[in-house]
């Protein structure tokens, strides 16, 4: 199963930009630019990464991201 921090982080990415990404850091505190597609996910950081989410993304954007994760889930 692909890492959920690095997921998400790719797609701010496509969305938001590398200003995204940075912003992302920022407010989470995390830096999720050093996660990989395989490396293992704590879920502490992952619920950090998650708690900003509605502040970067748009309603659309994030249901589009909650959809993608659910799907990765499966």
């Amino acid at each position: 199963m692909p890492n959920k921090i690095h997921l998400i982080t790719s797609y701010i990415e496509k969305r938001k930009s590398g200003f995204g990404v940075a912003r992302l850091i920022m407010m989470s505190g995390v830096n999720v630019r050093g996660y990989g597609p395989a490396d293992p996910e704590p879920a502490d950081v992952l619920e950090r990464v998650k708690q900003v989410l509605s502040q970067l993304l748009s309603p659309q954007e994030l249901k589009e991201l909650v959809r993608l994760l659910a799907e990765e889930d499966t």
